[in-house]
């Protein structure tokens, strides 16, 4: 190792909390709807829009 980490552990530590984020962030762009958009409906009162289930909206 380069001697930046006191031993393995805390490098797979640090690894796992790197890989924890960046599937955290890559669940959050792939998500139907943002948070912002769920705290909005929330405040509103409204409810979210249902998935359509149109075979021609499936295909767009």
């Amino acid at each position: 190792m380069v001697g930046i980490f006191p031993d393995r552990a805390s490098l797979i530590r640090l690894v796992g909390a790197v890989l924890a984020e960046q599937n955290d962030e890559w669940a959050e762009g792939r998500r139907y709807m943002g948070l912002e958009i769920l705290a909005k409906l929330r405040r509103t009162g409204h409810q979210a829009p249902e998935p359509s289930t149109e075979p021609a909206a499936l295909i767009a």
